[in-house]
């Protein structure tokens, strides 16, 4: 643009000058304009627009800056376009490093320190007098008049503008003729903002996917990445899991090949929080792997995916069964005693009926008497007796077996009734000399669960409820063992009327090695493992006590596959003893 030898100066009566300083600031904002959307670099922009200001104005220096606030809200100033006004070496190196990339000014007791902190025009024909005035430093050009406009986006202050040193001051007209050049450069500071914006928004999805990557790519859990049944990510270990030499090696595989058959399920389907699905993953050295998963959706390089994060638990699991094996033991040992003499009543009289029926038998033969007589009547009852003994010890001899089945982890509907009772049988001996034991059974449905598991839980609950009561008032006491439903739960509640537990103590009862009871009695173990084995069965217990009165846990176990329930009322108000 072609600038003649002296400026039009808006504001001083004369309407061509006003005109033609008009055609000439549309004509400069109308190229600074068409330059930004071109793509021009923005501090030739401001340059350009600075140049213009201060031309059209005859102003002798000025700047264009942006407000910023600081992290406490205060605002301060940064140049996109400033005059070199620099008076000294020092000050001209320091303009040359740091005007290109913005000065910054945070004095508030300036007069553009008054734009800011009022966000309206400040106009100082008087700088020397006037209070707002924070003083030049020594060797700084004279200042004879100021002008400092804000620029806003609705309410926001979002930069301004300083002139200074205009022949005859500045006034309101000056400041009517420059709105068009403050609403372009709130234009551009606003698409300056918004382009920064998008870049420190990609900066930051950037640093973001590093940081995810370098977080997975250093995880000690396993971490697979898949979409569409394949895999597209697999961290280091991962690979160790599932004994490849590097994750790579895993790219593309399906998933199917990864878990043993009927495991997929526990990489592709969502896991609740709470209950991470357990895999068994495949190994070249075909040992097996188990693993805690839990699987959630999430996007993978833009696009959506899944992540299956799995943590190796096959020797946390070796140590439990072998914990839970050490307890079924310790419960076989306390109600050995008890057992050995269950299995020696039915035999006694399984013997002496046996003997009675040899002599019998022998001395019918001698005499030629048949079995229809008195004597064979007596026969015969005898071995109905021998027959029903014989039974009595096989069912002891299957509650045994049931109880000590425990490395099969298969899981399927289970009658929580049967479990009962076989627990019911199992502690009888402990329970026979303190207490009744009373059956309140509602019609429920099977639980999805671990019988021999099951077992072991709740005979540890009988023989903790039945040691919680001294000997000797049996029709005093009771254990009351009652069945409902709750929703999708089957809740299982064993109540006793024993010593109870101090409230103190209620939030440590599941830790391992806790107990209440005496030295040398119980391992500790009980409650832990009953708490393992209902949080792995996905269910939950509760426990409420007393002390004098009695203690009662609750079992909330997951309802399995719909078979026929257990009638309603079978076993009710039942009492053993």
């Amino acid at each position: 643009m072609e600038w003649p030898n002296h400026p039009w100066r808006a504001g001083k009566g004369d309407p061509a000058s006003e005109l033609r300083a008009s055609h000439l600031l549309l004509q400069a904002l109308t190229e600074v304009q068409t330059e930004f959307i071109q793509g021009s670099e923005v501090p030739q922009l401001f340059d350009k627009l600075l140049s213009v200001l201060l031309k059209l104005t005859g102003s002798e220096y000025g700047f264009i800056g942006e407000v910023l606030r600081t992290p406490e809200g205060t605002p301060l100033l940064r140049t996109h376009a400033i005059t070199n006004i620099a008076w000294t070496q020092e000050l001209r190196e320091f303009y040359a490093r740091q005007a290109p990339q913005g000065m910054e000014f945070t004095n508030l007791q300036t007069l553009f320190g008054a734009v800011m902190t009022s966000g309206e025009p400040v106009v100082s024909n008087a700088p020397a007098v006037d209070s707002r005035r924070g003083g030049l430093p020594e060797g700084h050009p004279p200042l004879r008049g100021f002008l400092g406009l804000p620029f806003h986006s609705a309410t926001e202050l979002v930069g301004m503008v300083g002139i200074a040193n205009r022949p005859g001051g500045y006034d309101e007209g000056v400041i009517a003729f420059l709105q068009p050049l403050l609403a372009t450069c709130c234009a551009i500071l606003q698409g300056v903002r918004s382009e920064r914006r998008r870049r420190q928004a990609e900066e930051d999805q950037r640093r973001s996917a590093e940081s995810f990557r370098t977080l997975i790519e250093r995880s000690p859990e396993a971490i697979i990445i898949h979409r569409e049944g394949a895999v597209v990510f697999a961290n280091p270990a991962a690979a160790g899991l599932l004994g490849h030499a590097c994750g790579k090696s895993l790219r593309g595989r399906p998933i199917a090949e990864l878990v043993r058959p009927g495991s997929e399920a526990g990489l592709t389907d969502p896991s609740p929080v709470s209950a991470p699905h357990e895999v068994l993953f495949r190994h070249p050295e075909g040992r097996r792997v188990l693993g805690e998963v839990v699987t959630i959706p999430l996007l993978f390089d833009g696009q959506p995916a899944t992540v299956s994060i799995a943590r190796d638990i096959t020797e946390r699991r070796q140590v439990q069964e072998k914990l839970m094996a050490s307890e079924r033991m310790a419960s076989l040992g306390t109600l050995a005693a008890g057992v050995a003499h269950e299995i020696n009543n039915p035999l006694s009289y399984l013997l002496s009926n046996l003997r009675f029926v040899d002599d019998e038998l022998s001395g019918m033969a001698g005499e030629g008497e048949g079995l229809a007589g008195e004597r064979g009547r007596e026969v015969r009852e005898a071995l109905k007796e021998a027959l029903s003994g014989s039974q009595r010890v096989v069912d002891i001899v299957k509650d045994l077996k049931t109880f000590s089945r425990g490395s099969d982890e298969r899981r399927g509907p289970v009658d929580i009734q049967a479990v009962l009772d076989l627990c019911g049988n199992m502690a009888w001996s402990e329970i026979r000399h303190r207490a009744r034991l009373v059956k309140d059974y509602g019609g429920v449905p099977p639980v999805h669960a671990n019988e021999s598991r099951l077992g072991q839980l709740f005979l540890n609950l009988f023989i903790n409820a039945a040691q919680a009561i001294p000997h000797g008032d049996v029709e005093g006491n009771e254990i009351h063992v009652s069945t409902r439903c709750e929703e999708e739960h089957v809740v299982v509640e064993v109540r006793d009327t024993g010593v109870g537990i101090p409230e103190e103590n209620l939030g440590k009862l599941f830790n391992a090695f806790f107990t209440t009871k005496p030295v040398g009695v119980g391992t500790g173990l009980g409650l832990s493992i009953c708490h393992g084995i209902i949080t792995e069965l996905g269910g939950r217990i509760a426990v409420n006590s007393e002390p004098g009165k009695g203690t009662t846990f609750q079992v909330f176990l997951p309802v399995g596959e719909a078979i026929s329930p257990l009638p309603p009322g079978e076993g009710r108000g039942e009492g053993v003893g």
